[in-house]
């Protein structure tokens, strides 16, 4: 009878065990989401400024990408402003992507993501920045690039 007693404690103790050991995993779960949450908004927003930099310390490169944001077809396709403007706005795309996919994988809040939507929105109906993404969405995923010309869609019925 002692043996069967003290074997059903050994076992209770192990059980509470095995149980606290869960709860301690699914603290640490949790715990690991949010950093990585967190630094993958930090790596975004540094992604985010140093594309608004290239703008903001190069007054010739600014001056070109406010020209085509007023008109897309201020510079020609086959100069060399155009092409600098060409890789500015797939690197914005690129970042755009980027935000999808980590909203996609549960790394961003809804609220955070209807933010950014709303920023893609304003933007990928700007002349030449829908120019370069008609003419490379090719090179994007496939849902991603079925997300923005539906908004551009929505955008331009508007």
């Amino acid at each position: 009878m002692k043996i069967s007693a003290v074997n059903e404690s050994v076992s209770l103790i192990a059980n509470i065990g095995v149980i606290g050991s869960i709860v301690f995993l699914g603290l640490e779960m949790q715990q690991n989401t949010e950093m990585m949450q967190s630094q993958t908004r930090n790596s975004i927003v540094e992604n985010q400024l140093s594309l608004l930099e290239r703008a903001i310390d190069n007054n010739d490169f600014a001056k070109i990408a406010f020209e085509l944001r007023e008109d897309a077809d201020a510079y020609p396709e086959d100069t060399v402003e155009f092409f600098q403007f060409r890789l500015f706005a797939i690197s914005q795309l690129r970042i755009w992507e980027n935000e999808f996919y980590q909203y996609q994988t549960g790394l961003f809040e809804a609220s955070e993501f209807e933010a950014r939507e709303k920023t893609w929105r304003a933007n990928i109906i700007i002349g030449s920045i829908h120019k370069v993404w008609a003419t490379r969405r090719d090179q994007f995923a496939k849902d991603f690039v079925e997300y923005i010309d539906r908004l551009y869609a929505e955008e331009i019925e508007i």
